[in-house]
């Protein structure tokens, strides 16, 4: 909004005391916007604030007869005028411009919470609506959907259209927009119109850019089209054609091989899927992935999706298969076989496989590592080495351990990244502090170790935290400051947390 009411002033300014070249270069402004940022436009040149007033508004200016020059631009932005008289005079002079911010102006004029202004609004336009102009109209109103006046204005462009094209040819002229909202509203006709045919609905389940027509169009074939069309997304691009495929395709239409196929997908909700109709089915599943892993050649990214069944359905004998594939070349398949180890192991096996993971040179790795060791509660003592690691991913699996363990271990791994070098361990450290300072300090009680008492007042010097946080910090952690040293500096004397110290003095007394 604060852009918005920038721009409004720059063009309040050119509209009421600029000249030909200003206005061109305000229409160029006005014709980049999409049909939200219209609507965003339109309310903030009649929005006060103490700073810039109210954009659009007064007299001086407004009335000059340059409203009516060739751009249309005057008389657009004469349209966002907070008086009403403003707004309808500009929409009868933006009725003789064939421009696209004149459709546009008018558009959001429809809005209007002025009837008169709305009347005069359709009346200047609705004689200059048809395929082409009616797109950037629609984006506008679309955006404006859940507004008051919208769906009539909505109702009357789809009559005009209607009566012009007949239903087809609106729902044709629209399928292949540039504008999202515009295509969603086509394809929503479309179906409602019982126009579209299962054919252009699997095509757009199966390649459309638009995730929610994706899923939208692959839901509207289940009305509409035979099992033979639903079969065809079984090997969509897109996973949510995949999911209604499996989750709604007869059984006497998927065959056992292309369910064992989906038990691989490169989709993890897929996989799910897969494996609760197989196991409904009664196939071997954890069969079929021991099969493919024992294989001499399969892709790396179904030995992934084997090696993630085998975390969620294997057992200890699975242990040895995943042991090797910690050392594979590929890092999608040690993060796999990271997270297929903890259940098949004991608690110590899984320290001893897991902990030289956190060194891992793929970021993806190590932090699977982390979360696995997190789950197990394995020591912060354990990312020792990561945290002196050079890597910036290695520290940061060293922080994601450590903060696990929560209490004062949480406090010094968000001191540790804050001070690191690494701006986005940085980042996550100064987050985790502030958090900490909201939320959890007067809650973290345990007693710190003078090896602990050390390590934070140490981290708490050269944590990236401003003044104020090092002293409240320090005042939790019963850090004693320097009386001689900069702002943020504390000792590592080791002393009871303050706050203890000071309930105990209550209790004396």
């Amino acid at each position: 909004m604060t852009e918005a009411r920038e721009l409004a002033a720059d063009l309040a300014s050119k509209a009421t005391g600029g000249g030909p070249d200003e206005w061109r270069i305000g229409a160029t402004e006005l014709e980049s916007l999409d049909g939200r940022s219209w609507l965003v436009l339109d309310q903030a040149a009649r929005t006060f604030t103490h700073a810039t007033g109210t954009p659009a508004s007064g007299v001086r200016g407004w009335l000059s007869p340059n409203v009516d020059e060739s751009t249309g631009f005057v008389a657009a932005v004469t349209s966002l005028h907070v008086d009403g008289r403003f707004r309808e005079r500009a929409t009868q002079v933006l009725a003789t411009k064939r421009t696209s911010i004149a459709f546009s102006a008018l558009a959001v004029r429809l809005l209007d919470h002025v009837p008169q202004v709305r009347a005069a609004a359709w009346a200047s336009l609705k004689p200059h609506l048809d395929a082409s102009t009616a797109v950037v109209v629609l984006d506008i109103i679309l955006s404006g959907r859940g507004r008051q006046h919208a769906p009539q204005a909505l109702t009357d462009i789809q009559e005009a259209l209607t009566a012009d094209l007949g239903s087809e040819g609106v729902v044709r002229a629209f399928l292949a927009s540039s504008r999202r909202n515009v295509r969603r509203w086509a394809f929503e006709l479309g179906h409602q119109w019982h126009v579209l045919t299962a054919d252009q609905l699997v095509d757009a389940a199966r390649r459309d850019p638009d995730q929610w027509l994706r899923a939208t169009c692959a839901d509207w074939l289940m009305s509409i089209g035979a099992p033979s069309h639903i079969a065809q997304l079984l090997d969509a691009n897109s996973v949510e054609g995949r999911l209604v495929a499996l989750t709604r395709l007869p059984d006497d239409q998927l065959s056992d091989e292309a369910l064992r196929a989906l038990l691989t997908d490169r989709a993890p909700r897929v996989r799910e899927q897969a494996r609760w109709r197989a196991h409904r089915r009664g196939l071997d599943i954890i069969g079929h992935y021991r099969s493919q892993l024992v294989a001499p050649s399969i892709a790396p990214r179904v030995r992934a999706a084997c090696l993630d069944g085998i975390a969620v359905l294997g057992d200890e004998s699975d242990l040895r298969t995943c042991i090797d594939h910690l050392a594979h070349p590929n890092a999608r398949i040690r993060a796999a076989a990271v997270n297929a180890i903890l259940g098949r192991a004991t608690d110590d096996d899984v320290v001893r496989l897991l902990g030289p993971v956190l060194l891992d040179v793929s970021p993806r790795v190590s932090a699977a590592a982390a979360r696995s060791l997190a789950r197990l509660g394995a020591p912060p003592s354990l990312a020792n080495e990561a945290w002196a690691s050079e890597r910036p991913a290695n520290r940061r699996a060293a922080w994601r351990l450590t903060r696990a363990s929560g209490g004062w271990h949480r406090v010094e791994a968000d001191l540790r990244a804050a001070g690191d070098p690494d701006t986005h361990l940085s980042s996550l450290g100064q987050a985790g502090i502030s958090n900490w300072l909201a939320v959890s300090a007067a809650t973290t009680w345990d007693r710190l170790s003078d090896e602990q008492h050390t390590r934070i007042a140490d981290a708490l010097e050269a944590a990236d935290l401003n003044a104020e946080q090092v002293r409240i910090v320090a005042f939790h952690a019963g850090i004693k400051r320097r009386a001689n040293a900069p702002e943020g500096t504390a000792t590592s004397a080791p002393r009871a947390p303050a706050r203890r110290r000071w309930l105990r003095a209550i209790r004396r007394r």
